[in-house]
């Protein structure tokens, strides 16, 4: 079963483009689970900026909520985890 994504209005705040959010996520050279229940993908934007994107699970759907650049050291720092889907 696939996942549905969808993208809210808080992770267009800083004025990302769709496309770069999904880039993100399908490029991701990290992938962190935290505790809080948000997964946050680090990775190249269509530009090649490493940004960092979060989302959550609701609903069997993976909602992007969340996207910053640039990308924060605690992020960049992390030992990569395997990605959940």
């Amino acid at each position: 079963m696939s996942t549905e994504l969808v993208i809210i209005d808080s992770a267009r705040k800083r004025g990302y483009a769709d496309d770069d959010l999904l880039h993100v996520i399908a490029k991701a050279i990290r992938v962190i689970v935290q505790s809080d229940g948000m997964t946050m993908y680090i990775g190249p934007d269509r530009a090649g900026r490493i940004i960092e994107v979060g989302t959550i699970q609701r609903n069997g759907r993976e909602i992007v909520a969340h996207a910053m650049y640039p990308a924060r050291e605690k992020y960049l720092a992390e030992k990569p985890r395997r990605r959940r889907r």
